[in-house]
């Protein structure tokens, strides 16, 4: 598996001048990424920034444009620990607007399967907010509602999310978690992957005593632990 890069086509059934501006207009990036939108210089050498929050603040150091057919940008450490490359291309078609992005920079090995899982899935929910609003004029915010943590990184195997990594005092850590193992169950539901733990995250906040069921081996264990802090 590459771990360098991510990658996704999709399409949006407006026009490509619609879709560019989708991506660089203040008001319309914050209504499908959320937050306050307190600079937007599209130009290289230029940036789009958003005010501080509890995700620190995002920055994209505009590296390429050209409207309205390719932005290429730079997005610092936070959300992610590595500054990475992204190049969101615009194709017109007959229905509207087919757009690839691609977010490179990622370390090479095992240990970034579970950052590049949680950037693609980020990049799915937050494009539904996206198309949403194209097709609708709804802003609804769905992928910024985290209420609470797991303290644990993970990657989806078909079996279920396997950990690759606890924080140290955070729930996995104190439920007993550690790499390698298979999280089967959070509360009362069945686990199949990441959206289910995410979903856990969402409905409940920092301090609610949650019950984990994981497989270590052969073995099935079960634990208990208040949920911590989502950063």
């Amino acid at each position: 598996m590459n771990y360098g890069k991510y990658q996704k086509t999709f399409s949006l059934s407006v026009p490509v001048e619609r879709a560019w501006q989708a991506f660089t207009d203040a008001k319309d990036l914050e209504a499908w990424l959320t937050g306050t939108v307190e600079e937007t210089d599209v130009r290289p050498g230029g940036r789009i920034a958003w005010a501080a929050d509890d995700y620190g603040q995002l920055v994209w150091d505009i590296v390429e444009a050209d409207p309205p057919n390719k932005l290429v940008y730079k997005e610092g450490p936070g959300i992610l620990p590595v500054e990475t490359d992204v190049t969101v291309t615009f194709e017109e078609t007959e229905s509207g607007t087919r757009i690839t992005v691609t977010q490179a920079g990622f370390g090479e090995g095992e240990d970034w399967g579970s950052h590049l899982d949680s950037v693609g899935l980020g990049w799915v929910q937050t494009l539904a907010a996206l198309d949403l609003y194209l097709r609708t004029g709804v802003r609804y915010d769905r992928f910024f509602t985290f209420q609470s943590g797991l303290g644990m990184m993970t990657e989806d195997w078909l079996a279920g999310p396997v950990v690759v990594s606890v924080d140290d005092g955070a729930f996995a850590a104190k439920a007993g978690i550690q790499p390698g193992d298979i999280i089967l169950k959070l509360g009362s539901a069945p686990v199949f992957g990441r959206t289910d733990l995410w979903l856990l995250t969402r409905e409940h906040p920092v301090g609610k005593e949650i019950e984990v069921v994981y497989a270590r081996g052969s073995e099935v264990l079960t634990a208990r632990a208040a949920l911590t802090d989502p950063t």
